[in-house]
This record gives structure tokens, sequence and C-alpha cells, in this order.
């Protein structure tokens, strides 16, 4: 019964989320609140109530039954952390903002009177880790909580569901670029894996 409900609260979660960065409701908030508040305000708010939310699951998650699975020792816990350090190593090397992603600089230029659609973000970017895989952040989180040395069920449970949540979010995030970028994004998609690197870009 433990396992279920750590299961169901990451699927309440999920579904929550989704429906959040879902077009639909996005086009409604905008309605809602107007072509400049939602661009200056609602990721920030957006970036708020998610982490509300989110810390929400981990206090529930918290009151779940859970059992020790495994905690490796010696050599095989350094090489554990030696795969995350890769994966952190990965993250630094995808190209990313923080600011914006939390919502902040939209809200600063908002506050500014400038422009909410920086140049480029129209255009598609292809270096660095994203010439490696198409989602290098969520290979790189993947790889940093599935590689964690101290396992609990619950734990394993969580991480299991957010690759899973991540590895299925893709395939709607893609429709959007697909939509933005056109055969561009194609193109791309027959040169580089989706998820884990199973194709080596040329060298040159």
């Amino acid at each position: 019964m433990g396992a279920l409900r750590v299961i169901l609260a990451w699927t309440a979660f999920a579904v929550f989320h989704s429906l959040t960065v879902s077009e639909g409701y996005e086009n409604l908030a905008r309605r809602w609140m107007g072509d400049r508040a939602f661009d200056g305000y609602h990721r920030l708010l957006f970036t708020a109530y998610s982490i509300a939310v989110f810390l929400l699951l981990v206090l529930y998650l918290r009151t779940v039954p859970d059992r020790s699975l495994y905690r490796l020792e010696g050599f095989g816990r350094l090489l554990f952390h030696a795969v995350q350090l890769c994966g952190v190593a990965f993250l630094f090397w995808t190209p990313w903002d923080l600011l914006e992603f939390v919502g902040f600089r939209q809200w600063e230029r908002s506050r500014k009177g400038e422009p909410q659609e920086p140049v480029r973000n129209e255009r598609l970017f292809t270096q660095k880790a994203y010439g490696i895989v198409r989602h290098p952040l969520y290979l790189g989180i993947s790889v940093v909580l599935a590689f964690q040395p101290v396992q609990t069920r619950n734990s394993l449970l969580s991480t299991a569901m957010v690759v899973l949540y991540l590895y299925v979010g893709t395939f709607f995030e893609e429709r959007r670029m697909v939509r933005k970028f056109g055969e561009e994004y194609r193109k791309y998609q027959e040169r580089v894996t989706r998820f884990l690197p199973l194709r080596w870009p040329p060298s040159g």
C-alpha cells in the first residue's frame, strides 16, 4: 500500500504540472491576466505555486512508511558518485538561464518596459550538450537521481516516477518545438537522439 501511495502522489503531481504547462491552460491564463501581465508575471507565479505543491508532495511522502533497499559503501559508493558528477557536468554543459527559467528575468523586463521575447529564444540551439541528446537537462537530472548510492523503496519509486515523467514530457515538449521551428527541428530529431546518447555526433 505504501508503494501505491508514492506512485499515486507522484501521478497527481505530474497531472497538476502537466495541466499548468499546457497550452490550453496558458491561453486561459493569458486571457484572464492580459498579455502584459501574463508575459511579465506568469512564469514567476508558475514557479511559486509549483514549488509550493512540490513541498506539499515531499511532506506527504515523508508520512508514507518506507524501508531501506541498499546503501553502497567503498568503491561502489565512489563509482555512483562519479557517475552523478558526470550528470552534474552534463547539466553545467547545457546552456540555460536559471533566472529566465524561474521567471525573474521576465518580471524584470516587464518592470523596465523591455520586450519580453529574447532574440536567442527564436533560434534553435543545437550546440554543446544539445548536440549529444535533445533533452540534456532531463538526462542530467535522471543520472543524478538514478545513481544515488543510498536508496529506500520510496526514493527509488520517486526516482522512477520522475524519470518516467521527464521522458514522457519530451514527446509533448517536442510537439511545441516542431510547431515553432518546423523542418529545422525535424532534421535535428533525425540527427540527435531524444534522451540517451545512442548516436555520437560526427567530429568536425
